[in-house]
């Protein structure tokens, strides 16, 4: 099925409210008592590590660099080096080598990063976004410079505050307290583009945020402030650029002449490019169903999701821990693990238990698949091994979006075979390779 020849969308609840009832709070530093930081990529690639047992660090030292794509990170905290331990990591899935640093609570700050100006050339801009390390901080993690290097025929920047998962509520409030934080950074990514345009898209009936932004963006005549649907996934990349432009990609957005980037990104650009400031913290949304006070929460990068949850009053049920938004995070296991600079949600729903029954060929996953994909027949060929099949059905174009098990009637986990399917097929290439 070609894309977007399905419905690819549903309206679903937001629950939104439940978070933005209460102010944003910011967790007590002492009660951080260490940090950690995972050193694989999510291929299992290590990163290569600074700092040795022992080793004093301040908030923003560089500790260690991922070799792919040379993105370093820096330590939250100041204190000591302790060791690299094992532990959980929700992004691999998998136990993997943390480095762990033991908080002096003292927060002594490394000098700050060299500034750049707006009309510095574009590619002392890249190189500067670069040296902070900055990664897409809307869940996928993916390096901001590399969208940037080298590019050409770009003329629109679309900056992403759709925030499609329900619960989630971060980049609304990003958007309602730093609106000019996100415009001046949308200009400097702008200026790194060489675009002539930028677009920042975010849901309807988001008055406060929406007016916040377009008071920001007043003074500038080629940035516009658009409101798309409230339906899921509109954040998609794919389902917002062809709500936008009425056009389709291959690969990348830059192929139609588009780069798009989180609007909390575009906050973080400004940070380091205007004030010199690495990532060390971030906002985080504490929501669901069994969570009494729910609330966004400043947290420095690092952190155990334990030790966040213990400022929040927990109903006594049992319940799943999910290390982002319901639609596209796996549940965590425990909540031992380390939040990252990509992580900006922990979502905790009621635990229940569904009995799926037999497949009833209504064709609902695929009448709502955003990638126009055919589930149920990628389901089978993955029952049958059928490689060739799932190479044909385009198997790999999967976002993980969960939709397709929302709609499920038979309660089938048609997202979870999906991820499967793309793993055995993905194994299935490289041993043909």
């Amino acid at each position: 099925m070609k894309l977007f020849s399905t419905k690819g969308h549903r309206k679903i609840p937001g629950n939104k409210h439940i978070s933005l009832e209460r102010d944003v709070t910011t967790i007590d530093p002492k009660k951080v008592e260490r940090v950690y930081f995972p050193l694989v990529a999510g291929n299992n690639a290590p990163h290569e590590v600074l700092v040795k047992e022992g080793d004093k660090v301040k908030v923003g030292t560089k500790i260690a660099v991922k070799p792919q794509f040379t993105v370093p990170f820096f330590s939250s905290v100041s204190g000591t080096v302790l060791a690299i331990e094992k532990r959980y990591n929700p992004m691999t899935g998998r136990v993997c080598d943390h480095l762990v640093i033991e908080n002096d609570f003292k927060m002594t700050k490394e000098k700050p990063l060299k500034t750049v100006k707006l009309d510095a050339p574009k590619e002392e801009i890249v190189a500067a976004i670069k040296e902070a390390g900055i990664i897409g901080l809307g869940g996928a993690g993916f390096p901001t410079w590399v969208k940037y290097n080298n590019v050409k025929d770009i003329h629109t920047i679309l900056i992403n505050a759709v925030e499609c998962e329900p619960y989630l509520t971060t980049d609304y409030l990003e958007a309602k307290m730093n609106a000019a934080k996100i415009v001046g950074g949308a200009r400097y990514l702008q200026k790194a583009a060489g675009a002539s345009k930028i677009i920042i898209a975010l849901k309807v009936h988001k008055e406060d945020a929406c007016n916040c932004l377009r008071d920001a963006a007043s003074a500038y005549s080629d940035i516009e402030v658009r409101e798309v649907p409230d339906y899921y996934p509109m954040g998609w990349e794919k389902t917002l650029i062809y709500h936008i432009f009425k056009k389709r990609y291959d690969k990348l957005p830059s192929e139609i002449g588009v780069i798009v980037n989180n609007s909390s990104t575009a906050m973080v650009v400004y940070d380091a490019l205007v004030d010199g400031k690495v990532v060390t913290e971030r906002l985080v949304t504490v929501s669901g169903n069994v969570v009494k006070d729910a609330r966004n929460i400043i947290v420095p990068v690092g952190i155990l999701a334990e030790t966040i949850l213990k400022e929040f009053d927990i109903e006594d049920k049992e319940f799943v821990l999910l290390p982002g938004g319901p639609m596209t995070s796996n549940p965590a296991k425990d909540a031992s693990y380390a939040l990252i600079s990509c992580m900006g949600s922990l979502t905790l729903l009621e635990k229940v238990v569904y009995r799926p029954v037999a497949c009833l060929r209504c064709g609902a996953c695929s009448a709502h698949c955003p990638a126009g994909l055919q589930p149920v027949e990628i389901l089978r060929a993955f029952d049958g091994r059928d490689y060739d099949r799932l190479e044909k059905l385009e198997t790999m174009r999967c976002v993980d979006c969960g939709l397709c098990s929302y709609v499920c009637p038979s309660k089938i986990e048609v997202t979870d075979m999906m991820k499967k399917a793309k793993t055995i097929l993905r194994v299935h290439q490289s041993q043909k390779k």
